[in-house]
């Protein structure tokens, strides 16, 4: 072999593998967001899981069996929001024994991801349900439900930590001087 052919075999190699890199490395910068959160989707999965079964939960109750529905809330609740959360729910429950009112057909319609990181995360939930009491003793009242969840990783567990209601767009105020206000700006 004379020195132009080797130099040439070499120069042919050094193109193969340099060309072989630049492809592996096109590839890892092009997938690099996806191998760098490859957790992510998982994580995100577990939260919207969590999210829709505190929901259903949530929205699914007889005020008879308040103890079934503790039991339910339990495991999805933060330790130190749990006590405060029971201690709500005890109060509410008193409050509609006489109406004798349930909850039920708790159905997710859909769930956000607001925020996520490795320890917590913010989700936004809606979900309809049918309410019925002794007020309403046909098939109940459907009911439409928008939950801002706060969950926090706990050991491998995403559990809520605090929860609040959204306002639907129908339910916010009127700003004064709008429809059903007087020139003295209260009810007409």
């Amino acid at each position: 072999m004379t020195e132009a052919e080797h130099r040439q075999r070499w120069t042919l190699w050094a193109t193969v593998v340099g060309v072989v890199l630049a492809v592996v490395g096109a590839v890892l910068i092009a997938s690099g967001d996806r191998i760098a959160g490859a957790s992510e989707p998982a994580e995100a999965q577990q939260v919207v899981r969590v999210s829709n079964d505190f929901a259903v939960a949530y929205n699914t109750y007889d005020v008879a069996d308040v103890e079934d529905y503790k039991s339910r809330l339990e495991g999805l609740l933060t330790d130190e929001y749990r006590e405060q959360a029971f201690s709500v729910i005890d109060a509410i429950f008193g409050a509609l024994e006489e109406k004798q009112q349930s909850s039920g057909d708790a159905e997710v319609l859909s769930t956000a991801v607001a925020t996520l990181d490795e320890d917590s995360a913010q989700t936004l939930v809606a979900v309809d349900a049918t309410i019925r009491n002794t007020d309403t003793e046909d098939a109940g009242v459907q009911r439409h439900f928008r939950w801002k969840l706060n969950l926090v990783k706990d050991g491998d567990d995403w559990k809520v930590e605090n929860f609040e209601s959204v306002a639907s767009v129908e339910a916010s105020a009127v700003p004064q001087g709008g429809a059903g206000a007087t020139d003295e700006g209260g009810p007409e």
